[in-house]
């Protein structure tokens, strides 16, 4: 791709945002497949807060300056749909919460939300404590015999066993046998490439097809398992599963159909875990990497905590926890970007902005951008220091792990709560380290994902805590 800036041209609306000169086919598409992270920087670095480039057949339109991911996600978001990048979603979410718009979103919002209560959730905290505590006695054996883990399917085990306690009347490990792989395929297959497999039409029986349909056939199945079993009253009345099959869609007057519900687990699980799981897998990979961060982490949590299990009341306390959190968050923040399509024609500060266009916030971009931040490539908890006052002359969007406006993460309380009170329970007992020879990057799939694998070793911190294993 080349990247000889375009004249800025006047439109009737406003004028054409600075972007590069891809080719004449496929514009920046083919950097996007090849590394798309690095394309996403090196546009914010070169053209600024509002790039406009072609991908392939669509005109997109990247925005990283906070008064422009504000206007998109919070001032104007009525004009801003989920679009087409989010097709490739509906292949393993269906129409859920995630992939839909207007009055059918609000309505299977409405189901989900009071499970996201942040008093319900503190008051449900036990859940998060006792699934840690399970992976911990599960690192018992590596911890004595050095055996490496992969942290990464340790943390997705971890979320995956919250979720399913808090939200679904079932232990969803039971089943990550068959979901795993699953999600492995999904993760990939969801971003829309413009690769060939994915462009054939389905009805051409390629190797790609079959395993797209056999895994869509994994993940519809076991959330079919998992409403029967609440059908047969065999779940539990408190669950979601629960309230969305006794609930009446406010849009048809109809209850939920089986389609429907299917597409809201499906959409609380792939998105639910897989977010959280990552969040978690990078802060203990941060704090393997800080040694200066592990030590002070360590210290607060032995002041406020001794040797007892947190609880939510504990959180308050452990501000530097929550700050090695929100840095983890913002230098790999699991959500990497946000992508809208523009319904009519806009103008965001002077540029136009066509009805029909593709505007991408990467999140990643954002929070790495030296307009906002200083030093973004290094890991300092210290920039969300209350009492330094690092955080307060900071905009709004410059940090936004979770989104914005109304369609912020449904999620974020409870994928806060698990990180903080997980990541408080691993540091006491375990010190993890890094196995040498093996990187680790972020890969831009649909989460962040940490790629290949976090191989780690751990030890435990001291014999007091080897004793109480």
């Amino acid at each position: 791709m080349t990247t000889k800036e375009k004249p800025v041209p006047e439109t009737g609306t406003g004028r054409q945002a600075p972007g590069p000169e891809g080719g004449v086919l496929f514009g920046a598409l083919s950097s996007f497949k090849k590394d798309t992270l690095k394309l996403l920087m090196e546009m914010q670095r070169r053209y600024g807060g509002i790039v406009r480039m072609k991908m392939g057949p669509y005109l997109v339109h990247q925005l990283t300056s906070p008064e422009h991911v504000k206007h998109v996600l919070q001032n104007n978001s009525s004009n801003y749909t989920r679009g087409k990048f989010y097709r490739g979603f509906n292949l393993f979410f269906g129409r859920g919460m995630l992939t839909t718009d207007g009055p059918e979103w609000k309505t299977r919002r409405a189901v989900s939300q009071p499970f996201f209560n942040r008093t319900k959730l503190r008051n449900n905290s036990a859940v998060i404590t006792t699934t840690t505590d399970e992976l911990i006695a599960k690192w018992e054996g590596a911890a004595r015999t050095g055996e490496e883990i992969d942290v990464t399917d340790d943390m997705m085990w971890l979320a995956m066993g919250v979720l399913g306690r808090m939200f679904y009347g079932v232990d969803l490990r039971d089943y990550a046998d068959r979901l795993m792989p699953a999600v492995r395929f999904s993760l990939k297959a969801m971003i829309l490439t413009g690769e060939v497999k994915q462009m054939l039409p389905k009805w051409i029986p390629t190797k790609y097809q079959r395993d797209l349909q056999r895994y869509q056939a994994v993940l519809n199945g076991v959330m079919d398992e998992i409403i029967n079993l609440h059908r047969q009253g065999k779940g539990d009345d408190e669950s979601v599963v629960a309230a969305l099959l006794g609930a009446t869609h406010a849009v048809t007057g109809k209850p939920f159909t089986q389609t429907q519900i299917r597409a809201e687990l499906k959409t609380l699980f792939l998105a639910g875990h897989e977010t959280t799981g990552c969040a978690l897998t990078w802060t203990l990979y941060a704090i393997a990497k800080n040694v200066d961060v592990r030590r002070k982490l360590e210290a607060e949590l032995d002041e406020v905590l001794g040797d007892r299990v947190p609880t939510a009341d504990d959180l308050p306390r452990l501000t530097y926890l929550r700050q090695v959190v929100d840095e983890s968050l913002r230098m790999y923040p699991p959500i990497w970007l946000f992508p809208r399509d523009a319904v009519a024609d806009d103008n965001i500060n002077g540029f136009h902005i066509p009805a029909g266009s593709t505007i991408l916030v990467p999140t990643y971009a954002a929070h790495h951008n030296k307009e906002s931040w200083d030093d973004p490539e290094a890991f300092d908890p210290e920039r969300f220091c209350p009492v330094a006052g690092k955080k307060s002359g900071r905009d709004r969007y410059d940090y936004f792990p979770f989104g914005g406006g109304a369609r912020k993460c449904i999620g974020m309380d409870l994928a806060l709560l698990e990180i903080q009170l997980a990541v408080a329970m691993i540091t006491r007992r375990y010190r993890l380290s890094l196995v040498a020879g093996h990187p680790v990057t972020p890969s831009a799939l649909v989460s962040l994902r940490p790629q290949p694998k976090v191989l780690m070793t751990v030890r435990h911190n001291d014999g007091q805590r080897a004793a109480a294993a």
